[in-house]
């Protein structure tokens, strides 16, 4: 049988180098359960040696994701998901929204996080600015519309996703509204404006996710103050001073 790892991301990682003499039809089963259990995608990677189940993958709907000298890296999507683009590093970015002595966080459907309730925010799409990509994920994982106010913080960890390095840019955002509706409800299980208090004192939400709270509301933080009219030929800069 083709050996095979679930993800924190709710995905499959098929193991190289397949061993399998029954490629085509293990693979289907892989894709069988992998639907039964509802995941979102599923990763193939083949060696130079494997070149001959390239077109096996490709027929059960596999798509090329990216490559190296050793190794092909392809992509099953079971679900209308963001597939994650091969990276130097990877990007995600936090929205810090506090309003009337209340904080917005999320819950999400897959308890990935040891924090019962997190900051919303998510990972930057290519071609998007850290501004756009915050105010895009807070609203789409709570349904507030937000006006962003400054940075609070960076986090920089490794290894991450495909043994990266991750840079996490955290902002403080204004509400523009303040009714949840949560438009991600594959991603999100709830939303809601939590007690500062509680959220500083509940011992199930992390100290980083407290830190980076303490720092939107005790520090200055950095404010945007250029844009692409700073730069030629740029399509986009952000620059916090």
């Amino acid at each position: 049988m083709l050996e095979f790892i679930e993800d924190i991301f709710n995905g499959i990682t098929i193991k190289a180098p397949i061993k399998s003499s029954n490629f085509a039809l293990e693979l289907k089963e892989i894709i069988a359960f992998a639907k039964e259990a509802k995941k979102n995608l599923i990763w193939l990677t083949l060696t130079k040696k494997e070149g001959a189940a390239i077109s096996t993958a490709l027929d059960l709907g596999f798509i090329f994701h990216s490559c190296n000298e050793g190794e092909l890296v392809l992509v099953l999507k079971l679900k209308d998901v963001f597939v994650p683009f091969i990276p130097t590093h990877t990007v995600g970015v936090g929205g810090v929204v506090i309003t009337d002595g209340k904080i917005l966080v999320i819950q999400e459907q897959i308890k990935s996080h040891r924090t019962i309730y997190k900051l919303p925010g998510g990972m930057v799409e290519l071609s998007s600015s850290l501004e756009k990509s915050v105010v895009r994920e807070v609203y789409e994982e709570t349904g507030i519309k937000t006006k962003l106010e400054k940075m609070v913080g960076v986090l920089n960890t490794h290894p991450y996703r495909f043994g990266k390095s991750n840079s996490y840019f955290i902002f403080k955002l204004t509400p523009l509204n303040f009714d949840i509706n949560i438009i991600d409800k594959d991603e999100i299980a709830q939303a809601l404006w939590l007690d500062l208090d509680e959220f500083f004192t509940n011992k199930e939400i992390s100290t980083f996710q407290k830190e980076v709270v303490k720092s939107a509301i005790d520090g200055k933080g950095l404010s945007k103050v250029a844009s692409s009219d700073y730069f030629e030929n740029k399509e986009f800069v952000e620059l916090y001073l």
